[in-house]
């Protein structure tokens, strides 16, 4: 499915997250504190990316899936347009999430002890994570 929709007028429209267990909203909750801690957008999705939330809803089945097909191209494609690189498809790794992923970069770079530099403010788990995988936080 291709999203040709703009977000348009949806980025000046104020969202209420209260009551909605927002955990960005919910930590500092009745504090002075703006929480840029977080990638947590205040903002409404594009029709598109909801419609394709609703079509797989109404499907029902809710299992462990594969990237579609047409995603490792499309990725390939867009390497290749906006930075020059070659990719194959098949280099391609799909991960679970960003945490997963700080991780495997920690473990797959240098050796036990070696460090890894973090730029700051940052998330979290980007300062959590070369502990975890035996690299000292730079």
């Amino acid at each position: 499915m291709e999203c040709k929709e703009r977000f348009g007028a949806a980025l000046d429209e104020v969202v209420d997250r209260s009551g909605t267990s927002s955990m960005k909203w919910q930590k500092y909750e009745g504090r002075d504190i703006i929480p840029m801690w977080v990638a947590d957008m205040d903002f409404v999705s594009p029709p598109c990316v909801i419609k394709a939330l609703v079509d797989r809803v109404r499907h029902g089945v809710f299992g462990y899936t594969l990237p579609p097909k047409p995603l490792n191209d499309v990725v390939c494609r867009k390497l290749e347009s906006e930075y020059g690189w070659n990719i194959e498809e098949d280099w391609l790794v799909w991960l679970p999430g960003l945490v997963t992923g700080i991780h495997v970069a920690c473990r797959s770079v240098g050796r036990k002890g070696d460090g890894v530099l973090t730029n700051t403010p940052a998330y979290p788990p980007f300062l959590s994570a070369p502990g975890h995988m035996e690299r000292t936080l730079l």
